[in-house]
């Protein structure tokens, strides 16, 4: 070993001084990244407010130039000359017997047509909705109820619309509906569902505040900008122009730059900022935060049906989130911004660039005919027809499918699922003339051919379908394209199936970790019903999930399990409900919030045998939470009803009753709420009586009181239910032929049974059970109602077939064999 040389006491002395150095730079830097707040001045508690774009335009005017003029930028605005597309030159709109007009008074833009009550009247045209391809236009059918105090009352919004793309004005009918709205209709422009402030507001301004009171039935709406402004995405911006204003570094060692982080590594923080309006979604509370977890606060609507196609194709107006997230885009990190650019909204290229300056393969792998078949510059040689393709909304805006799956025609064939192929090569002028009118788009081929009346439309699609899947086959093979999505035939396959549902089909799909969370989830629902103990084993594992939309997809088949539990002559369901009720604890508000409604179903006495450590504790919090929820829904009728369910459980029945009432007085033609109160009602009636029977102390006085009482409760429950009957039928009327249609015929059946119209009741029980053969409750009340008319041997008919729905379970086996020894003892 060699001692040090003469010269390495310098060399030594300069490392030395550079560890120095660089020691007090990290020294530097890390004091100056604990001391961040003393610098920037802003309080560790400080809370960003909305500023407005006029402040985000001073430093970002290139964002800007681009977004002003985008469908952002012009989701809203005031009437005026600049913002009103539509001629209001008197023309006339017809719609299934009412002509409305609209016209220019002056300055102002009017519309005369059937109001509230049914009649012509004329009313001033205050808002506009979007520029393309359509426009719509808002009425402010009620002012604010402080008109001292900024803000819009109940602004409505109209049917009458304009046609951007061809110049013309049309009748925006909702979804399957091609009948006249009348007045009474939820669906009628008046209605709630038309309401700008319940219904469309919250996508289309940013900062909105409902502010609905519901004693008065009244909206002071707010908004900070009257359209979908810079702040409804990166969030409020206060903080974010306070430190750009400083004189420190441009960054906080809490908060970062003051905004909603969208550039993250993971495309989660980006999708679910534009989730919330891009989506088909129930907003759970209104404290969501703009960036934050989407399903924290918004439960996206399942693949079921009507909704989506049974493959998770969009087939109701789904929006982009639900169909995009099942795809292997959005599993392998692709973010809206890489498509789209996110200030001017446009695609970033026009043509089949969009999908090769990232799919970029030898001599044109893809976008070439030795690929797509069609003529270069074709409509069918561009990627977006073939793995977007599109179906229309609002009858006039084409929306592409973001599931950007391949075509499978075979599917089709097998399945009746659409392909983009067959959806451009179907042939309107084989059909016969009158089935022609009723066909618009591939969509409608496809529901006509679900039909039973529509042979000839489902004798063409499928004739298209296999000429398509011939087709397909000779130019990829045999082998599946794409095998990578099998999972969308899978899927398919399951939702195919009616009554024997396949559970260990459906198990391996819930299992499958590496499937979207719409796969999995649609799977486990498809569950639900089933009684197979491999089908509580899938949902067990289900609700473990910390991914929200597959956990609370296991609980239908946890409720009905639980229910049929309970049944039983020994304790078995007490493991199960301890398991369940740890779903209080989950991290998903709808996961808790829907468990907390299912213990409710569970009588108390029954509930707290729950071996949660904390169970009473709990379930309070989580049914505050939902209160909470529901709080912030008020303006809607159903909340209400939810409100007053909840404490009908929990046996607060002043607090339910209020809650009815609050449901008719936000909604008077809402069907639901009056049936609800004439239950407690009954029950207060029935306590009256008895005290007047039973208490012998009562004075003569005291018993003229109770008698007038008596009375009078029973005048308003019979108008109660008069009501709701006459609500029931028109509903009935417009559901019939709908999906769905089943439940309102079974409300309709309950009801005229309270009306004494038993021969109402059993057409309307037989037609629900016609329509939903697997629903368990429509089979009881048929057995009850034959029983109760001495019609044993029909009511055997349907017993039998609840067993079939439940083999294992004895209380139906024996509900069978009670109902044989009722028909042999009147037989003899």
């Amino acid at each position: 070993m060699t001692g040090p040389t003469p010269n390495n006491p310098p060399r030594l002395r300069r490392t030395i001084l550079a560890a120095a150095i660089v020691a007090l730079i990290l020294v530097a830097v890390v004091s100056a990244y604990f001391i961040a707040d003393f610098y920037t001045g802003i309080p560790a508690d400080a809370v960003a407010t909305f500023v407005g774009r006029d402040s985000c335009i001073v430093c970002h005017q290139e964002q800007a130039q681009l977004f002003i003029g985008s469908h952002h930028d012009l989701a809203m605005d005031v009437a005026n000359e600049k913002t009103v597309l539509g001629k209001f030159d008197g023309s006339v709109i017809e719609h299934f017997g009412t002509k409305s007009r609209v016209f220019r008074d002056g300055q102002k833009f009017m519309i005369e047509t059937d109001g509230a009550d049914g009649k012509l009247q004329q009313f001033e045209v205050k808002y506009v909705f979007g520029v393309s391809p359509l426009q719509q236009y808002m009425v402010e059918l009620a002012p604010p109820r402080d008109a001292k105090e900024p803000g819009l009352g109940r602004i409505q919004v109209l049917r009458e619309s304009w046609d951007s793309i061809n110049q013309r004005w049309f009748y925006l009918s909702p979804p399957d509906v091609n009948a006249h709205l009348e007045p009474e209709d939820p669906l009628h422009w008046t209605g709630f569902t038309q309401s700008w402030n319940t219904s469309c507001a919250e996508c289309h301004s940013t900062n909105l505040k409902k502010n609905f009171d519901v004693l008065t039935a009244t909206f002071q709406t707010t908004f900070s900008e009257i359209d979908v402004s810079c702040e409804a995405c990166h969030g409020p911006g206060s903080l974010h122009v306070q430190l750009a204003n400083s004189t420190s570094p441009f960054w906080d060692r809490d908060r970062g730059y003051g905004l909603n982080k969208l550039k993250t590594a993971e495309n989660i923080a980006q999708i679910d900022t534009c989730a919330p309006c891009h989506s088909r979604r129930t907003k759970l509370q209104d404290t969501w935060t703009i960036g934050a977890p989407f399903d924290q606060s918004f439960v996206c609507q399942a693949i079921q049906h009507p909704f989506y196609h049974r493959d998770g194709q969009i087939r109701d107006e789904d929006y982009e989130y639900g169909s995009f997230t099942q795809s292997k885009m959005f599993a392998n990190n692709i973010r809206c911004s890489d498509c789209h650019d996110p200030h001017s909204l446009k695609v970033k290229y026009p043509d089949n660039q969009l999908c090769t300056s990232c799919h970029q393969h030898p001599a044109a792998k893809y976008d070439s005919p030795e690929h797509h078949f069609h003529q270069p510059g074709s409509a069918g040689a561009q990627c977006v027809e073939c793995h977007m393709p599109t179906t229309t909304y609002m009858a006039v805006d084409a929306r592409r499918d973001h599931s950007l799956r391949a075509p499978r025609p075979d599917m089709s064939v097998k399945f009746g699922t659409p392909n983009a192929c067959t959806g451009c090569h179907l042939d309107l002028k084989k059909l016969p003339e009158d089935q022609q009118t009723k066909i618009q788009q591939y969509l409608d081929w496809i529901v006509l051919a679900e039909q039973k009346d529509n042979e000839a439309v489902a004798q063409e699609l499928q004739q298209t379908n296999q000429a398509m899947a011939a087709a397909f086959e000779k130019w990829y093979g045999s082998k599946p394209h794409q095998a990578r999505t099998t999972y969308y035939h899978d899927l398919a396959e399951l939702l195919s199936q009616s009554r024997e549902v396949d559970s260990g089909k459906a198990a391996e799909l819930v299992k499958n970790f590496k499937l979207p969370a719409m796969i999995r989830s649609a799977a486990m629902l498809h569950l639900g019903n089933d009684s197979s103990a491999e089908s509580l084993k899938v949902a067990l594992n289900a609700i473990r999930s910390p991914d929200a939309k597959v956990a609370s997809s296991g609980l239908p088949r946890i409720e009905n399990e639980l229910q049929r539990r309970l049944s039983s002559i020994d304790n078995e369901y007490v493991d199960l409900l301890t398991e369940f009720s740890i779903l209080l604890d989950h991290a998903a508000p709808v996961v808790r919030t829907e468990t907390a409604r299912i213990l409710l179903t569970v009588p108390e006495d029954v509930r707290l045998k729950s071996r949660h450590p904390d169970f009473r504790r709990r379930l309070d919090a989580v049914l505050a939470e939902w209160r909470g929820i529901l709080a912030t829904q008020s303006d809607r009728p159903e909340s209400h009803m939810i409100l007053g369910d909840i404490d009908l459980a929990q046996g607060k029945t002043s607090s339910a009753v209020n809650h009815y009432e609050s449901s008719i007085r936000v909604a008077p033609q809402f069907a639901g709420p009056r049936t609800n109160l004439c239950q407690i009602l009954d029950g207060n009636l029935a306590d009256l009586r008895q005290q007047l029977s039973q208490d012998t102390s009562l004075s003569a006085e005291a018993k003229k009181r109770i008698e007038i009482e008596i009375a009078r409760q029973g005048t308003r429950i019979s108008k109660l239910r008069a009501e709701e009957h006459a609500l029931l039928a028109a509903e009935l009327r417009r559901s019939e032929g709908y999906p769905g249609s089943h439940a309102i015929h079974y409300r309709f059946a309950m009801s005229c049974y309270l009306q004494s119209d038993l021969a109402g009741c059993e057409q309307n029980l037989l037609r629900a059970h016609e329509l939903d053969q697997q629903n368990v409750n429509y089979l009881i009340a048929l057995i009850a109602l034959f029983r109760d008319k001495g019609e044993i041997a029909k009511a055997i008919t349907f017993a039998e077939l609840l067993v079939q729905q439940d083999v294992a379970n004895a209380e139906y086996r024996s509900l069978v064999e009670d109902l044989r020894r009722e028909l042999n003892r009147t037989q003899k």
